[in-house]
């Protein structure tokens, strides 16, 4: 259900769009996604009135989560037009099939330094995780870092090798990061700053 509310901008009146959804949660919820998406998430029996005036409450706070997203790139919705384009399957076919080849020599050129073994090497398109790694030893990667630069790549390997040894994010794991990858932090930060940029179309 698509409903909106009004808001005064600097003289200008502005009507806002959300979408209503009713889930089984016990409390009202709000998402701002990129591109300016606002959703309402209900329980089953709320009614609609009582929603009305709890986004009245929260409108000034919802608009300036509204303006800080609404010229982002919405990812999920850019990946979800990959699926459907034949353009970009092909791509992303020969993406990861050299993503295969090439983290695969990665992963065996720091294991060397790092240490550990590992069971096997998956490639997929995780959209919460770049990389992670199985408590028996399974690393996972997604074939999307093949668009970030080698440096970037690299620190998500490193940073699931040191996993072999250390399964945590303790002082000691980040020590062992460093060891490897000493500008680790820019790399880290880069994939925050620009992780959903990592896309075909």
């Amino acid at each position: 259900m698509i409903s909106s509310f009004k808001i005064n901008d600097n003289g200008i009146t502005q009507r806002i769009d959300y979408t209503i959804i009713r889930s089984k949660r016990k409390s009202v919820g709000f998402e701002v996604r990129a591109g300016g998406k606002i959703t309402v998430r209900i329980p089953m029996r709320a009614s609609l009135d009582a929603v009305t005036k709890i986004v009245e409450e929260k409108k000034d706070w919802l608009y300036e989560m509204y303006l800080k997203q609404k010229d982002k790139v919405d990812a999920r919705s850019l990946k979800e037009a990959e699926r459907n384009d034949p353009r970009t399957a092909y791509l992303e076919k020969k993406y990861r099939q050299a993503a295969k080849r090439y983290i695969y020599e990665r992963v065996e050129y720091y294991i060397e330094m790092t240490g550990g073994h590992y069971s096997s090497i998956r490639i997929g398109d995780q959209n919460t995780r770049w990389g992670s790694c199985s408590s028996n030893g399974t690393l996972s990667f997604s074939w999307r870092l093949m668009l970030a630069p080698p440096r970037v790549l690299d620190y998500v390997v490193i940073h699931e090798l040191c996993h072999l040894t250390y399964m945590n994010h303790s002082k000691d794991f980040w020590n062992m990061v460093s060891m490897y990858d000493p500008d680790y932090k820019e790399h880290r930060k880069w994939l925050k700053e620009n992780g959903d940029r990592l896309i075909l179309s």
